[in-house]
């Protein structure tokens, strides 16, 4: 079987100029002479569609074991899910309220400069006033509310409160019964 070649004057047509003519039908020669590409063996490597499988794959299963890591990770390491503990006032009834008791828990400074904390009272009655205060002071005296309350018919609470001040300011904590300046628990 004859191979047929592809005519030059054809595939470029006529309106070039003698030189570039020249240079084309050289390279046109070569490439004939050249003959066609060899025909793909055994031996050629892996096609793309294969290797982009396999890459797509592996990085599957690498992000689904990093998810894995960081979920046992926040199960595991965070067991403190609230802030940390500042310091612990202890609170104890006056002269004419003894058998009083409450703690406060004040957890660090956020980051606008409020203290979280949490007021925990025990054998303080309801109140006829309705609500106690948790107060901050100054000299003695009622300086900064830091919020109001109720008590379970027991006597006993356990209530966030919050304390948006600079607490080097002050000198001490009392709870009051709203409206009233008497403390009934003082630090």
């Amino acid at each position: 079987m004859s191979e047929r070649r592809p005519d030059f004057d054809a595939l470029i047509g006529s309106d070039l100029d003698a030189a570039e003519r020249e240079r084309l039908l050289r390279v046109h020669e070569l490439l004939i002479e050249a003959g066609p590409p060899p025909e793909p063996s055994s031996a050629m490597p892996v096609p793309l569609h294969t290797r982009r499988r396999r890459r797509t794959a592996l990085v599957a299963i690498a992000a689904t074991l990093g998810a894995g890591i960081f979920a046992v990770g926040v199960l595991v390491g965070d067991r403190g899910a609230g802030p940390g503990t500042f310091d612990v006032v202890t609170m104890t009834g006056t002269a004419y309220t003894t058998g009083l008791r409450a703690s406060l828990t004040i957890f660090d400074v956020d980051d606008a400069g409020n203290w979280p904390m949490e007021l925990e009272v025990e054998g303080l009655g309801p109140s006829s006033a309705g609500r106690y205060e948790l107060w901050l002071t100054k000299g003695g005296r009622l300086a900064a509310l830091c919020g109001s309350f109720l008590t379970e018919p027991g006597g006993s609470a356990v209530v966030p409160m919050n304390a948006p001040y600079k607490l080097k300011e002050f000198d001490g904590w009392v709870v009051v019964a709203e409206g009233s300046t008497s403390p009934l628990l003082t630090t």
